[in-house]
């Protein structure tokens, strides 16, 4: 849908999403990171297999949408952006319901070098640095896992650099001090600019590592923001 400046935007919670709530979120997310290099990496290249792509992002949603907490913003009732979100407490494709929902199938789709990517490599690399980058919680567990993780976070670009991004991490920071006084937020993220925007929303760097792929190297920086 085109931007209007008439349109009346809303974030809210999206409490047991259907499968045409996920199925738009999924369209929205994947038109925010269209070109982005990321996303190319975590499909193995294979960019040329529309279903592929499809559930990759989809397989989040969905988890999401179990085991998590989905913000989405409307425009005159329509999504046009989205935060997934892992509770503390809460964690990604960590039941068989969730991996049911999507990852299952994701995996059952991909070719072997991508789907040996993501068992073997990408997920023990991300645990281990995510361990070392965040460290210890206030209860005695391992972050992310006490603190409000952000999974995936995107706006359609007609609506992109209006503020509505800063508005959804900050519909979510209300919650987390409701939650806690003392909250955690974190997030991984892959571009210069995504770090510029999360240094300006108040997040710092924990530690910067790089990935390896078929496509060559990509950094990812481990970053978390204190609330309350």
């Amino acid at each position: 849908m085109p931007a209007s400046s008439d349109a009346k935007f809303e974030i809210v919670h999206l409490e047991k999403p259907s499968d045409q709530e996920i199925d738009r979120i999924t369209k929205v997310l994947n038109s925010a990171f269209e070109g982005d290099p990321f996303s190319s990496i975590v499909v193995g290249g294979y960019t040329d297999r529309p279903e592929l792509v499809r559930l990759q992002t989809r397989q989040g949603v969905a988890a999401a949408g179990i085991g998590g907490t989905i913000h989405v913003l409307k425009a005159d009732g329509d999504i046009v952006g989205a935060a997934l979100w892992f509770k503390p407490g809460q964690s990604m494709n960590s039941t068989e319901e969730q991996r049911a929902a999507g990852w299952d199938e994701f995996m059952s789709i991909s070719p072997d070098d991508l789907k040996s990517w993501w068992l073997d490599y990408f997920i023990p690399l991300m645990s281990k640095h995510s361990k070392e980058a965040f460290g210890t919680g206030k209860n005695g567990g391992v972050y992310p896992l006490e603190a409000w993780h952000l999974h995936l976070f995107g706006i359609l670009p007609q609506f992109q650099g209006k503020g509505y991004g800063k508005k959804l991490v900050q519909f979510a920071e209300a919650e987390a001090t409701k939650d806690e006084k003392d909250g955690v937020i974190v997030v991984e993220t892959t571009t210069d600019v995504d770090v510029i925007i999360y240094t300006k929303l108040g997040f710092e760097i924990k530690k910067q590592i790089e990935v390896q792929s078929c496509l060559g190297n990509a950094r990812v920086w481990f970053m978390m923001k204190r609330v309350g």
